[in-house]
C-alpha cells in the first residue's frame, strides 16, 4: 500500500499536520520509554563516578568528567521521575524539553570522559587498554541509545556524530603512542554510530507506518458503523415513506371499484389519474432510496440541480391528497413558478415525511405546502393547524437535534422527525420545526445549506 511520505533523515512524516497528530497519539508511549531510559542511564552515570575518584583524582582532568557525571545523573533522575509521575493533562512543557537537554548533557559527559582518561596513562600498553575499553563502551552506549530513544532520531544523529568525531580525534592523536593500532577500534565506533542512527530512523518510520495503518483501520471501522447505522435508518425511512402512498393506493382502488359499479366514468378517470400519480410517487421514492443508500459512500455525493418548486410540491402532495381526505384533512399546496437548487431525492423524502406526519399525527384539519422567499433565498414550508408536537412551545433544529442524538445516543423525537433530521444532515440542509400547543406546527426547509 502507499504510505505518506516519510523523511529519510529522521523517519518523520513530511506532512506536518500528520506528524503532529502522530506525536500527540504516541507521546504517552514515548514518554514512558524515554523516562525509563533516562533513569537507567542516569543511575549508570552516577555509579560510574567511582572511576573518576579512583583514576583521575589529583589530576587536572578530574573535575570536568566528575561534575558532568553528577549533573547528568541528577538531572536525569529528576526528569525521568517527573515524566513518570506527572499526569499528561498537567504535564509541564519542561518535561518534554527535559529529554533533549538530558541528551545534550549525556553526550557532553561521554565526550569529556573519553578525552580525560588517555592523557593519564603513562605507558603505551595502558593507553591501548583505555582506548579499547573506550571504544567498547561508546559502541554499546550509542546503540542502546539508538534503540531506547528511537523516537528522537535527530538527537541520536547528534550523539552518533559526537561519538564518532570524539573517537576519530583519539585515534588520530594517539595513533603513534598506543602499543596497538587504534583505527580498528575507531571503525567499530563509527560503524556502531552509523548503525544506531539507522536503527533509530527505521524504528521511527515503522512506528509511523503502524500509526497510519491504525488510522486507516479506525476510519474504515467508523465508516462501516456509520454505513450500517444509515442502512438501518434508511430501512425505517423507506417503510415510513411508502406506508402512506400504499394506503392511498388501497383507498383509490376501493373508490375506483365503487365508481365503476356506478358507471361514473368521468370520476373514475380522475381517480385512475390520481392512482397513476401515486404509483409514480412510489416508484420515485424507491429510486431515491437507492440513491440515498450511497450517501455514506463516495459513490453518491449530494447532487444539486435546479428544480421547479411547483412541480416538486405537486409530485409530493398529489399521492397524499386522498389519504388526507379519508381522514378529514385538506391537503393544499400553493403553486410557484420559482426554482430552487436542491438535491431532489433528499428533499422529496423530507417533504413526504413532513406531509405524512402532519396527516397522521397533527390532529388538525388542514395541511399547507408552499414556498417563501427570504434574504438568503427560498424556504419550503409545511404548515398544519393541529395540536402541535408537545405541551410547550418548541423550536427543533436539525443541526442541533442530530448533534445531541450523537452525544447522548437517545432520540428526542419520534421516528418521523428522526428520519427528517437525518436526511437533512445527509443533504446538508438547515431545517427548523416550530410548534405551539393547539396552534399547529411550522416546518421550514432552508435552501441555503451550511
Amino acid at each position: 500500500m502507499d504510505y505518506p511520505d516519510l523523511r529519510r533523515i529522521d523517519g518523520r512524516f513530511a506532512d506536518g499536520l500528520l506528524e503532529q497528530k502522530f506525536l500527540a497519539d504516541a507521546w504517552p508511549g514515548i514518554r514512558m520509554q524515554a523516562a525509563f531510559t533516562i533513569l537507567g542511564f542516569s543511575v549508570a552515570w552516577l555509579l560510574s563516578t567511582n572511576s573518576d575518584l579512583s583514576y583521575l583524582i589529583g589530576t587536572p582532568y578530574f573535575w570536568p568528567p566528575f561534575s558532568l557525571r553528577v549533573l547528568c545523573g541528577v538531572f536525569g533522575l529528576a526528569t525521568g521521575l517527573a515524566m513518570l509521575l506527572n499526569k499528561p493533562e498537567r504535564e509541564a512543557q519542561w518535561v518534554r524539553v527535559g529529554v533533549p537537554v538530558w541528551i545534550l548533557l549525556s553526550t557532553a559527559t561521554a565526550a569529556v570522559v573519553a578525552l580525560s582518561f588517555p592523557p593519564n596513562e603513562s605507558t603505551s600498553d595502558g593507553l591501548a587498554d583505555v582506548l579499547v575499553f573506550t571504544s567498547s563502551w561508546m559502541s554499546l552506549h550509542v546503540m542502546a541509545m539508538g534503540v531506547a530513544l528511537a523516537a528522537y532520531a535527530n538527537w541520536i544523529a547528534l550523539i552518533s556524530v559526537t561519538y564518532a568525531l570524539t573517537y576519530a580525534f583519539l585515534a588520530i592523536y594517539w595513533h603513534d603512542t598506543s602499543e596497538h593500532p587504534v583505527f580498528s577500534q575507531a571503525v567499530l565506533v563509527w560503524t556502531s554510530c552509523a548503525f544506531a542512527w539507522i536503527m533509530s530512523v527505521t524504528f521511527s518510520m515503522r512506528a509511523r507506518r503502524r500509526f497510519y495503518l491504525t488510522e486507516l483501520y479506525e476510519k474504515a471501522r467508523i465508516a462501516a458503523e456509520k454505513a450500517q447505522e444509515f442502512s438501518t435508518f434508511l430501512l425505517a425511512a423507506t417503510g415510513h415513506d411508502i406506508r402512506q402512498p400504499v394506503y392511498a393506493l388501497d383507498l383509490n382502488a376501493s373508490l375506483l371499484e365503487d365508481l365503476l359499479e356506478a358507471e361514473n366514468w368521468e370520476k373514475a378517470k380522475e381517480v385512475a389519474g390520481r392512482q397513476r400519480e401515486v404509483v409514480r410517487n412510489v416508484s420515485s421514492l424507491l429510486s431515491s432510496v437507492l440513491e440515498l443508500s450511497y450517501l455514506d459512500t463516495d459513490r453518491r455525493p449530494v447532487d444539486r440541480e435546479r428544480v421547479a418548486i411547483g412541480d416538486l410540491v405537486r409530485e409530493v402532495v398529489t399521492p397524499l391528497e386522498e389519504v388526507g381526505r379519508s381522514k378529514g384533512i385538506e391537503v393544499r399546496w400553493i403553486g410557484s413558478s420559482q426554482t430552487i437548487e436542491i438535491d431532489r431525492g433528499i428533499v422529496e423524502h423530507i417533504l413526504t415525511n413532513l406531509v405524512s406526519n402532519a396527516i397522521t399525527h397533527s390532529g388538525g384539519k388542514r395541511v399547507l405546502i408552499g414556498a417563501k422567499r427570504n434574504a438568503g433565498g427560498i424556504d419550503l414550508l409545511v404548515v398544519d393547524d393541529g395540536n402541535g408536537i408537545g405541551r410547550e412551545v418548541m423550536m427543533l433544529d436539525s443541526m442541533l437535534m442530530v448533534e445531541e442524538s450523537r452525544k447522548t445516543g437517545h432520540r428526542r423525537a419520534g421516528l418521523g422527525l428522526e428520519i427528517i433530521f437525518r436526511l437533512a444532515e445527509k443533504g446538508r440542509i438547515r431545517m427548523q420545526i416550530h410548534s405551539r400547543p393547539g396552534r399547529g406546527t411550522l416546518a421550514r426547509l432552508g435552501q441555503r445549506l451550511t
